[in-house]
């Protein structure tokens, strides 16, 4: 990943400049997605990994599933790989600079919607299960 970013960079330094309307959007959303990485991935991620590690073999605790299936990390997922696409989106198309904000909060703002609608979906189907078998579920926090 970091040879990635290393060989994106060179290549922004040498063939355009950083002044580029949609290099610079593009800088600014990728210092998003680390943020959102640094913020709300990593520590439930860590906090899932301990999980796994804590449990003995061949049990699965309900809540790791909750860790698992937890709806902000799912949704904070999807926004990530919503804005990869929206950066793509600019480095083909190489917008002005109105243009590439507009991307980047549209793909912000779909990531976000997808993660909230399949979120809910899921949740929503997990408590009509519950209520059949009986059982309640709580809802994830």
């Amino acid at each position: 990943m970091l040879l990635l970013l290393a060989a994106g960079f060179y290549l922004a330094l040498s063939a355009w400049s950083l002044g580029t309307s949609w290099i610079a959007v593009t800088l600014v959303s990728l210092l998003l997605m680390i943020a959102l990485v640094a913020a709300l991935i990593r520590p439930r991620m860590r906090a899932i990994v301990m999980a796994t590690r804590e449990i003995p073999d061949g049990s699965f605790p309900s809540q790791l599933s909750k860790r698992i299936h937890d709806p902000v990390l799912f949704t904070v997922l999807l926004i990530q790989a919503v804005l990869l696409l929206g950066i793509v989106f600019l480095m083909t198309t190489k917008p002005e600079l109105a243009n590439s904000i507009i991307v980047m909060v549209v793909a912000l703002v779909l990531g976000l919607a997808l993660g909230v609608l399949v979120s809910r979906a899921t949740r929503t189907r997990g408590l009509e299960v519950a209520a059949r078998t009986g059982r309640t579920r709580e809802p994830v926090a």
